[in-house]
Parts: C-alpha cells; structure tokens; sequence
C-alpha cells in the first residue's frame, strides 16, 4: 500500500513527441544590390524593404525575419565606428548566454570585419560590420519579428547567418 501511495504524483503525464522537428531550407542563391556606395549579393528569398541611399532591410517573409543593413561613410575614426556598433552588441548582453565573434579579414580587397552570433533570448541574433579601414563601413544586425526563444529560431538564424557571410565576404565598395 506505501508503494502505491508513493507512486503517485500530482505532475500531469504529456505524451512524448516521436520525433524532433526538422527543418530543411533550399540553397541559397543570390542577385547582385547596388547602390551609390556599393554592390551587395543579397538572397533571391529575400524582399528588399524600406530602401534608402545608405540603408535597406532584407525582410525574410518565410523566416519572418528581417536584416537591417546601414552603410556609413568612415568620417569619425574607424575605433569609434567599432565601439558603436559594440556598445549596440553590449545592449543584448543581459539576455544574451553568449556573444561568438568570427572575424574576416580579405588582404586583396583590403577588407576587414566582424560577425557577431548571439546566442540566448537576445533580440538580435547576429550583427556584423565590414570596412575597408579608410572609406567605407557597412554593418548590420539581424532581428527575428518574434519573441525571441532562441531554441526555436536557432535553425533560421544559423540559415541567415550563412547569408551574412556571404554578404561580407562579396561586398565590393564603389568609389565616391
């Protein structure tokens, strides 16, 4: 009878899932954005919104998603064009469990700069900035139109990421 008594609990039982969602995206293919200041490979999944002639959002309709891109002429020192865009990333800290840089450096093109992957319930779950260290400074973040539950949108940031990438690695700079 104490066997009985012990056994039983109070928790409600839920069914166990037979399997884990998966998630499967096509490959990516790109068409070429050009602007004033510069040429970008941007995802043919993506709808190019609010465009202006120094910034674009890429709205991922399927992804519900959107990727802000700003371009700014390099007129301050290019360590405080930097600190700014860390002093944005420090603002996702406390919601953040980490912050993974991955630097890019191309000596050919004279490019350098950074991707961030923020990990955790942060609102933005990647931010980058490249430059050519004397003119120009791109740099973007990207912010899922949801509450952020980083385990859900895990698979599609990790898909835009590999989107960024792309995007810091092709950027060519036009000369003004």
């Amino acid at each position: 009878m104490v066997f009985i008594i012990a056994s039983c609990s109070n928790e409600p039982i839920y069914p166990r899932p037979k399997a884990f969602l998966y998630l499967s995206y096509q490959k990516a293919q790109y068409s070429l954005f050009e602007n004033d200041y510069y040429t970008l490979p941007v995802p043919t999944k993506s709808q190019i919104l609010n465009k202006t002639s120094k910034s674009i959002e890429l709205f991922y309709p399927e992804l519900n998603a959107s990727v802000y891109i700003n371009y700014t002429p390099v007129i301050l020192s290019l360590e405080e064009m930097v600190r700014g865009i860390e002093k944005k990333l420090s603002e996702h800290q406390k919601n953040a469990t980490a912050i993974v840089a991955y630097p890019y450096e191309e000596v050919r093109d004279s490019k350098v700069g950074v991707l961030y992957e923020i990990k955790g319930n942060a609102a933005s779950a990647a931010q980058f900035y490249v430059t050519d260290k004397k003119r120009h400074f791109l740099n973007g973040a990207l912010y899922f139109n949801i509450k952020p539950n980083y385990d859900s949108i895990y698979p599609a940031a990790q898909y835009i990421i590999k989107d960024l990438r792309e995007m810091i690695s092709q950027v060519s700079w036009k000369t003004p």
